[in-house]
């Protein structure tokens, strides 16, 4: 193993000469859950990713040069893994230099945090939210010279003149028959009461919306895929969590199975996919959602014009190890000195009462301060 005090030196034809005396260690305090991190520890990760810097090492393990955690000039903590972030799960103890890391994939409306401490607790914060110190949202679109174009915070200048599809694209979307599909992956979320009575209203109108999924129909992934490509107009995409800038990997089912999103949620959706690449139907009433999919049914061109972004854009998973890089980079740019304030209501901006009482709060103090709307209480 790496003894990080040895001083030796890097070079690479696309990275400056680094001191590797000079590394900065981060330790993944958690298990990253759900995402695709699957990397040795060291710096191979920063140096296979092409990462501005290479200077830091990363590591799961806690035991690493002897247990001193003092050492990690980043701790990195997952919000899945944290068992409702009760003080017996984090470090006995905090080194000055060190720089605490929140990071989560997942929605704030899913993983509420409570604890008063957490308010001052974080210097960076590296999330789907778009104004995170490292926004990582799940999927990201670029322009056909690779420039990542969206999600962000600043709407994006879509490109308007697009050209025509080719005519295998055309001859095989005008094959389409039914009008909406939906692949659900969680039972227990009000989105299923939603789309069942969108359901029923689509048949009182002569229109195919097939949900597969928890009791009702059942399919391989692989043909359910196949057949949204060759039968589905539509793929419905609800954002079961209601958060802002939460917009799930779920639209690229729709883009990549050449079916047109028809989006539900509080995300900005300007932010996050090109004009004309989707519906958003967040205001419309059933009525208003049937007679629009009817008419864009109806009207060939209007519907192949839904899909006139391929000819600009590429809409992709994005590579969640980048974050490392971002990561990386703003530890040797010295940002993230000051903790972050008020940091509870920059993640969840709904009611903590509601969501922290009675589990939430680990002592009496803090449950006043839930009941009362106080001021953090710190340790």
């Amino acid at each position: 193993m790496l003894n990080v005090q040895e001083r030796f030196i890097h070079k690479s034809s696309h990275h400056k000469l680094i001191l590797e005396n000079d590394l900065i260690l981060i330790l993944l305090w958690s298990v990253f859950i759900n995402t695709t991190l699957d990397f040795e520890e060291g710096q191979n990760v920063f140096i296979d990713q092409q990462c501005a810097y290479t200077n830091c090492f990363v590591t799961l393990n806690k035991d690493y040069q002897n247990g001193d955690i003092d050492i990690f000039d980043a701790i990195v903590f997952n919000v899945t893994t944290m068992a409702n972030w009760h003080l017996r799960n984090l470090p006995k103890k905090r080194a000055d230099h060190q720089k605490y890391i929140f990071h989560s994939i997942q929605s704030s409306s899913s993983y509420v945090i409570c604890p008063t401490y957490t308010d001052d607790f974080f210097n960076l914060t590296w999330t789907y939210k778009l104004d995170s110190d490292i926004p990582s949202p799940l999927f990201e679109v670029k322009d056909l010279d690779g420039r990542v174009v969206a999600p962000k915070i600043v709407k994006p200048k879509w490109e308007t003149t697009m050209s025509n599809l080719t005519e295998y694209e055309r001859t095989n979307l005008r094959r389409k028959k039914k009008a909406m599909i939906w692949i659900v992956d969680r039972c227990d979320d009000g989105s299923l009461h939603y789309a069942k009575r969108l359901q029923s209203a689509f048949r009182k109108n002569f229109l195919d919306f097939d949900i597969f999924g928890c009791g009702m129909f059942e399919c391989p992934e692989n043909i359910c895929y196949r057949v949204i490509k060759q039968s589905y107009y539509f793929y419905f995409v609800p954002e079961y969590s209601g958060a802002t800038d939460y917009v799930s990997r779920d639209v690229l089912t729709a883009y990549n199975n050449y079916a047109v999103p028809v989006v539900i949620g509080n995300a900005d959706y300007k932010r996050f996919l090109p004009d004309r690449s989707y519906i958003n139907i967040k205001t419309m009433s059933h009525d208003a959602i049937i007679a629009l999919l009817k008419y864009t049914i109806n009207n060939p061109a209007v519907y192949q014009s839904f899909h006139r972004w391929r000819n600009l854009y590429t809409i992709t998973e994005r590579n969640v190890e980048k974050g490392l890089c971002h990561l990386c980079a703003k530890l040797n740019e010295g940002k993230g000195s000051y903790a972050k304030r008020n940091f509870r209501r920059w993640w969840y901006p709904g009611s903590l009462r509601d969501r922290c009482l009675p589990g939430g709060a680990e002592t009496y103090r803090e449950g006043l301060a839930y009941l009362n709307d106080t001021k953090p209480i710190h340790k």
